[in-house]
């Protein structure tokens, strides 16, 4: 398999590889569902957890929408997937709702393990 490639959503420059499967992996995690007119089913529910209470049901929510959000990500040409969710991980966690968890994904362009980690912000405490 080819190494994937297209622009940067934050320099708009192109990137080959594994940095542009994990700006794919933030325009899905910041896109809504439904907000793209021509695509309708691209996206995730992340945004929707502002407010959400700050429990380990929404960790693992928020864990799951990361999921199904990965396997959105394929090779324009092929419809090929290129990473296959593996694991999440609890990095951190606070009372006012602020989390850090680490993903955990195979890519398959290489067979290389990736781990990344984002915070999430849901604004709400148990």
């Amino acid at each position: 398999m080819r190494a994937p490639r297209g622009l940067d959503r934050s320099t708009f420059k192109i990137v080959e590889g594994w940095p542009y499967v994990e700006s794919l992996l933030d325009d899905l995690l910041a896109t809504r569902k439904g907000g793209r007119v021509l695509r309708r089913g691209y996206g995730s529910d992340v945004p929707a957890f502002i407010d959400a209470p700050g429990n380990s049901a929404t960790v693992l929510r928020l864990c799951a929408e990361v999921a199904v959000a990965a396997d959105q990500i394929r090779d324009l040409e092929t419809g090929d997937a290129l990473v296959r969710f593996r694991q999440a991980r609890e990095v951190s966690a606070d009372a006012k709702g602020n989390y850090t968890l680490a993903f955990v994904f195979d890519y398959l362009a290489d067979g290389t393990e990736q781990i990344v980690d984002r915070r999430f912000y849901t604004g709400a405490s148990a």
